[in-house]
């Protein structure tokens, strides 16, 4: 499948602002699943673009703004090409760190207490962890503008409600809970005239490392096994090793708006 997408971010700030930096994990990757043939960052106000890749594999831009300014537009273009397929990402890191506790997936005797309900036969990782996405999918509600980007995971299993990043860190975290190495996974869904959740935006899943396939993905927003129908920005931890964009700035708070456009989806 080839995709065109265009994520726009725009914050707006009732008086100026300045000395603004920002990172951003915008730029789809490059693996086996898919191909990043384009790729375009524009800021707004203009300033020098530089990027690097981190520690987990993937391409980020960072950039700053000294002078004064009462707005900050981000607009990432890109085109991708997904192959459908069996199988995932060879490991390429050091697997302990998605293994263990991280800033955002705390895996404490609530999540334990959460793994005693998923039914699975006893020593098959891979059915366990299908089988903990479907269990999030058919038991939590999708429900926005009840969870922030610091919602817990106890939080979300106590509430069973939020968005597709909430969902994703429990299943990272059973995941974890289980031994298996599991991490977050962002980017965007794109099916079509099939209604999706979380296809109008940034969108967030987990995969997890499954040997002799590797990385395997399951979103359990959609309780849907990740195909080339998505389009993987980037890896990590958790959200807070991959958040489409962060950064710090001196002035007052500001407004912020994220507009997300995917379209294609024929056959390359």
């Amino acid at each position: 499948m080839e995709y065109v997408v265009r994520h726009e971010t725009r914050y707006e700030y009732p008086r100026s602002v300045a000395e603004s930096f920002t990172v951003v994990h915008l730029q789809p990757r490059t693996n086996a699943r898919q191909y990043c043939t384009h790729y375009r960052l524009d800021v707004s106000p203009a300033t020098a673009i530089f990027s690097y890749v981190d520690r987990f594999g993937n391409d980020v831009q960072h950039f700053s703004i000294i002078p004064d300014h009462h707005e900050l537009r981000i607009v990432a273009e890109s085109r991708v090409v997904t192959v459908a397929g069996e199988g995932g990402d060879p490991a390429t890191l050091e697997l302990g760190q998605f293994r263990g506790d991280s800033p955002c997936v705390i895996v404490d005797e609530s999540v334990r207490r959460a793994t005693e309900t998923i039914a699975a036969p006893d020593g098959d990782l891979a059915a366990y962890f299908f089988a903990a996405g479907r269990y999030i999918y058919d038991t939590f509600t999708y429900r926005p503008g009840l969870t922030t980007v610091h919602t817990t995971v106890a939080e979300t299993l106590v509430s069973r409600a939020g968005v597709c990043q909430d969902f994703a860190h429990v299943l990272v975290a059973l995941g974890r809970a289980r031994g298996i190495p599991t991490r977050y996974a962002s980017g965007y869904i794109h099916v079509g005239d099939t209604p999706v959740l979380g296809a109008d935006a940034s969108h967030a899943w987990a995969e997890a490392y499954l040997p002799p396939y590797g990385w395997i993905g399951f979103d359990p927003t959609n309780n849907r096994v990740v195909d080339d129908t998505f389009v993987l920005l980037a890896v990590g931890r958790d959200y807070a090793d991959v958040s489409p964009t962060r950064g710090l700035y001196r002035g007052p708070k500001g407004t912020l708006s994220v507009s997300v456009a995917v379209a294609g989806g024929g056959d390359q």
